[in-house]
């Protein structure tokens, strides 16, 4: 039983003294995940989030996904982040009012552009 403890413990302590790269690495994994969390639940109405996603967004077309947008030429975290917080209805139609991305944390917009950048095409 003691044996087992002593395992136990020795392999805490290895999990929680991970080199520098394997901690961004983990910091990195949960801000992904937590953008995407995000993206399900605030950005589907408007953009398909997900390769996997099932469900049409409700407003659209025209409306990029979240992959198109990782794919473009030149994005990168910074510039997401800031088109979210000052991103405008495009359909002139609608009330020119600020888009509901607009309303969530600096910290939740970083996690949702780490998200839509972890969907960059490799090739």
């Amino acid at each position: 039983m003691m044996r087992v403890l002593s395992i136990t413990v020795c392999a805490m302590f290895a999990s929680a003294n991970l080199s520098p790269a394997a901690a961004q690495s983990q910091t990195d994994a949960s801000t992904i995940r937590a953008g995407h969390n995000i993206a399900v639940t605030r950005c589907i109405a408007c953009h398909v989030v997900s390769p996997k996603q099932t469900l049409s967004p409700v407003l659209g077309p025209g409306i990029p996904s979240f992959e198109e947008i990782a794919n473009r030429p030149g994005i990168a975290a910074a510039s997401l982040a800031g088109s979210m917080k000052t991103a405008r209805w495009h359909d002139y139609a609608m009330p020119a009012k600020l888009l509901p991305m607009s309303r969530i944390s600096d910290t939740e917009r970083a996690q949702v552009a780490a998200y839509i950048l972890s969907l960059r095409s490799l090739h």
